[in-house]
């Protein structure tokens, strides 16, 4: 099956492109994203214009971890902080409760 890059991707379509990448070694995945051509082997791109978020942390975010344990407020505290953005239907359901 070839890939289309102007025909909308089905599931399909997206999920035989990742398969066959999965295939490659890591070397070649390398060599493919530093010579450019990933869209020769992934055609596809997020709806819109829309920027894919990153999946690291800059260093200067980092923060270093206390050695000591946390309590139950802070460490709920945290752990609500780091789960992403309740949708308004959600929240309106948490508050009820």
């Amino acid at each position: 099956m070839q890939l289309d890059a102007n025909a909308p991707a089905s599931l399909g379509a997206v999920v035989e492109a990742v398969t066959r990448l999965s295939t490659l070694g890591e070397a070649k995945i390398l060599e493919i994203v530093s010579a450019g051509k990933i869209a020769e082997h992934f055609p596809y791109k997020p709806l819109g214009n829309e920027a894919v978020p990153s999946d690291t942390t800059a260093e200067e975010d980092l923060v270093e971890a206390s050695a000591l344990p946390l309590n139950k407020k802070p460490r709920d505290a945290l752990l609500h902080a780091s789960l992403p953005a309740a949708t308004p239907e959600k929240r309106r359901a948490s508050l009820k409760r």
